[in-house]
């Protein structure tokens, strides 16, 4: 069992997915209750109750402007440990994009919609890719580390013209494109 899925068995799941909202602004913001409780999908009790155990363990803090009250990540080595226990899910798909980008004839790796904590979905945009291969990689780490990578293999053209017709619509981040220095 991974470490991360050590942790989750540990705490409750509106407990983290309020650290979780912390934790990736990484401390550079700032959020309300109401909004932390919408962002969280944790009903506003609740949140309230979560917040106040986790500024009396140090891991968050709270500042009053009037009658106002924003809370937002500390900076102490408990936080940094939290951190590192919670964020295996970058790792993961680092370790899908180191893997994938080095087959021969991928051009570019993209995460589009919507990803939650135990999945994603990524485009493998490339010329006569290796299908058998990439979806190894995807099977490994579904087993390794209980994620689901929902990939689609795209010819380039293909691509283009499901971009243009709205077919990903939502968030698209570029994790890998081939540059003329690692072609």
């Amino acid at each position: 069992m991974s470490p991360k899925n050590i942790v989750e068995e540990f705490f409750d799941r509106k407990v983290l997915a309020v650290l979780k909202l912390f934790l990736s602004s990484e401390g550079k913001e700032q959020f309300y209750l109401r909004e932390i409780s919408r962002r969280a999908r944790v009903p506003v009790a609740t949140t309230f109750r979560i917040l106040q155990k986790l500024k009396e363990l140090g891991v968050i803090e709270e500042t009053i402007i009037k009658k106002t009250k924003l809370y937002s990540l500390s900076n102490n080595r408990n936080t940094r440990l939290l951190a590192e226990l919670l964020e295996e899910k970058k790792t993961v798909i680092q370790e899908f994009v180191e893997a994938v980008s080095r087959l021969p004839g991928v051009e570019m790796l993209i995460r589009h919609g919507t990803e939650s904590k135990d999945k994603t979905n990524i485009l493998v945009i490339g010329t006569n890719v290796d299908e058998k291969a990439v979806k190894s990689k995807v099977g490994e780490i579904k087993d390794k580390y209980n994620f689901n990578i929902i990939e689609l293999i795209l010819e380039p053209p293909q691509f283009s013209q499901m971009s243009s017709m709205g077919l990903f619509p939502g968030k698209k981040v570029i994790l890998w494109e081939r540059s003329l220095t690692n072609a």
